[in-house]
């Protein structure tokens, strides 16, 4: 969408909230989220006492999704927005989503996480760019995120708060169980590089000391050269896999596989089953 249709939503998206504005009644146990892991961690954590709207839906990009005028008035309804922090989504469209959102509660699931500033590319070298925010590949991260999550329901719902304690406690142990896998197993691959097509992985490979090469840098498709690049040095490191996270165009990924007999391998970060989908990665990771 260009600049023009985008400001076009966003007015008529004001419209639509002015016109309503004191006429939306809060559903008091609706809650709204960006991305569909995060509707995981609730349930895992709260069952079903929340109903959870989540506004990117399966196999859209939280780098590119824009909101429909009816999400923000959904939005509108719910009593509280968990943020996962940083994602270009939020950024750009979080301020309209709540400008008419009376009486919601803003709660950043981040806090405590230590970010990682992203690559840009300039010519034919890198520097630091913004905040990378890919923070639910990371099982130490959301360890952190979880926490925050659980001090917000328990505050929401306190009459709730050994049940909520119980399924956390719950939650965090079978986190850790995957960590301690993963430390253990990815142990022998330390300083091991991959490489994918959109650097969805970053905090993952700060945990385990692996090495993520992007195809994709700063949102860009690589210029020919760049491509040259990784071909390159997926040869000298005998790279025979490229991810691609599953809401991504495969064709730059598959020009390079074509390149070093290697295979394309989709992945999807952003599941709704997400401890079972970062099972399976650090499964290929470690093969």
């Amino acid at each position: 969408m260009n600049v023009i249709n985008k400001l076009i939503l966003v007015f008529l998206a004001s419209i639509i909230m002015s016109c309503q504005s004191g006429k939306i009644e809060k559903e008091p146990n609706l809650i709204s989220v960006s991305i569909l892991p995060q509707k995981y961690f609730i349930e895992r954590i709260a069952g079903d006492d929340f109903k959870v709207n989540v506004l990117i839906p399966p196999g859209a990009s939280p780098e590119t999704y824009e909101p429909t005028p009816n999400q923000m008035t959904d939005v509108a309804k719910s009593v509280a927005y968990f943020r996962i922090g940083n994602i270009p989504f939020e950024t750009v469209w979080l301020g309209n989503l709540l400008e008419g959102a009376d009486n919601i509660k803003d709660v950043d699931l981040s806090k405590g996480v230590e970010l990682i500033k992203g690559q840009e590319k300039h010519g034919d070298h890198f520097h630091e760019g913004g905040i990378d925010p890919h923070i639910w590949s990371s099982l130490k991260s959301v360890k952190i995120l979880s926490a925050n999550l659980y001090q917000e329901l328990i505050k929401m719902a306190p009459e709730k708060k050994d049940i909520y304690e119980k399924n956390y406690q719950q939650f965090i142990s079978e986190i850790d169980e995957l960590d301690n896998l993963a430390e253990f197993s990815l142990k022998r691959k330390q300083g091991k590089s991959f490489m994918i097509f959109h650097p969805a992985l970053t905090y993952l490979a700060r945990d385990y000391n692996l090495r993520q090469i992007a195809v994709e840098v700063d949102g860009k498709e690589p210029s020919p050269t760049y491509m040259k690049q990784l071909i390159e040095e997926a040869k000298r490191l005998e790279i025979k896999q490229v991810f691609v996270q599953k809401q991504f165009n495969v064709e730059n990924a598959k020009a390079i596989v074509a390149e070093i007999d290697g295979e394309v391998v989709v992945i999807d970060p952003l599941a709704e089953d997400w401890l079972t989908e970062m099972k399976r990665i650090i499964h290929i990771l470690k093969n």
